[in-house]
Order: C-alpha cells, then structure tokens, then sequence
C-alpha cells in the first residue's frame, strides 16, 4: 500500500512540472472591424421624385402675321402687357454623374438629368374677354425638364452639401382659348372665338443647392433645389382659320425633389489589430 501511493505522489508531481514547462497559453487580441473614412470618388445613377412651380409670362407684341403693316393685339392687351400664369406639379425621373474627392473634404463633379413634369397652369386674359361672356384663357404646360450640370460641394464623412449650375432644357406647350378679336385679324370674321395651340422646346440656365448622405458604402440619399430660367421666347400661334398669333414667353420653374443614388466601389470595411 505504502509503495502505491508513493508511485502515485511521483506521478502527480510529474505532471505539475511538465505543465509548469510548458507555460500559459498565449493571449490573442481579437481584431477591431473599422471602416475606412467614406470617399465620394465615383460614379452614381439614381431616381428621383418631386414637386414643381412654374411662371409663364405671355407678351403680345401686337404683331400679327397675313396683315402686313397692320399691328394687332392678338390676345386683347395693349402692345407690352404682360399676362402671367402659374402652374405647379409633380416630377419623377432619373440622374447619373460622377464626382471627384479632393483636399480630404472637397468634392467637384458633373452630372446629367431627365424628369417628366405634370406642372401646368391657366389664366384668365384680364384685357379681353371671351365668346359668350366666358373668359379668354391661356395655359402652359411642361412636359420635361432636364439638365447638364456641374458641382462643387464640402464634405463631412459620409454628408455632402453641395451648389451646382448649369445649362437647363425643357418642352413647353402653351394655348389660347376661346379669344376673338374685334377687327377679326387673328379668329378670322368678328366676333368668332378660336382657340390655337403651340409646342417649344427651351433651352435655359439652372441653378441649384442640395444636401446628400451616404447611408451605405453603395447608397446616398439626398434632398435637392433647383430653378430653371428661360428668357423671352416669341412663338407663334396658329388657329384653325390658317392666322398666326405671335407671342414673346418667358419662364421661370422651381422643383424640389429627394432622390436615391447607387454608387458604384463603395467604401470597404477592413479589419485592425
């Protein structure tokens, strides 16, 4: 008995050496994930949705076509007198570009858009009434609009606020409602109401401000302003009796939108230890 526990007591104590030998386990720190800071360097497309305002001011020249040397106020306005409709409505459409990020906190880019637009408006001629006692109307509608322009913004992290300008578009239909006119120059014989219609295309200036955040390393959100300014354009209106009406129009659209972007890269998230 005496020489069984004593083998048993060298074993143990055998044990507890090696162990000692051997040592603790080392330690091992686990690594830290941290995302690297955001860069906007890149390219994007999106989508986009909003609300439209828009001033149209009809000018009668007192200029008609078919009567030459005879000056007739076509929409019953003394020659100059400015008619001014307001329309408002939605848009939606689309937006791509690419930007640049520089000096750690600047970014510069350039960027193209196209949105269709329900913004439309109509006016009463306060000069002239129509037909049957009913108003002389006239009306303005804004098919689309889009633009090409470039950036400069400042940057926080994963914020952008930014101001862009450049060179606006847009496609325009305009009409005139139940007018005559008392010499009978522009509906034909006295006294007879006649509509007429007209279609352009503009081309302007735009400008505009906006705040974008990068929610994810692919994806920015952002709520943007922009105005669109067209100078005086003279078009002309024809009416069914072959007469044309020339009108001098002049625009201005005011849109505020929030809109989505897909960035493509992203920033990737890397491992420290």
């Amino acid at each position: 008995m005496k020489r069984l526990f004593l083998a048993t007591s060298a074993l143990i104590v055998a044990g507890s050496a090696q162990a000692a030998d051997l040592g603790a386990r080392p330690y091992t720190k686990a690594p830290v994930v941290a995302a690297v800071p955001f860069s906007w360097t890149g390219c994007y497309v999106g989508g986009h949705v909003g609300g439209g305002w828009s001033r149209t001011g009809f000018t009668d020249p007192a200029i008609a076509t078919g009567v030459p040397g005879f000056p007739v106020t076509t929409t019953g306005a003394l020659p100059g007198d400015r008619i001014g409709v307001n329309g408002d409505g939605v848009v939606g459409g689309v937006q791509a570009g690419c930007d640049y990020q520089f000096s750690n906190n600047w970014v510069i880019g350039i960027a193209g858009d196209f949105a269709g637009t329900d913004i439309h408006g109509v006016a009463n001629d306060p000069f002239f009434g129509g037909k049957s006692g009913n108003p002389a109307t006239l009306s303005s509608r804004t098919d689309w609009v889009a633009s090409v322009t470039g950036r400069v913004g400042y940057t926080w992290d994963r914020f952008l606020v930014y101001g862009k300008g450049g060179v606006g578009f847009a496609h325009d239909r305009y009409s005139l409602d139940n007018f005559i006119t008392v010499g009978g120059f522009f509906c034909g014989p006295p006294f007879i109401a006649c509509n007429a219609t007209t279609s352009t295309d503009r081309v302007g200036w735009t400008a505009g401000a906006g705040v974008e955040w990068a929610f994810a390393p692919n994806w920015s959100a952002l709520v943007e302003y922009n105005h669109y300014g067209f100078d005086s354009k003279r078009v002309g209106f024809v009416n069914p009796a072959g007469s044309t009406a020339l009108i001098d129009i002049r625009q201005d659209i005011d849109i505020v939108k929030v809109g989505i972007n897909y960035r493509f890269g992203g920033s990737a998230v890397v491992a420290k230890y």
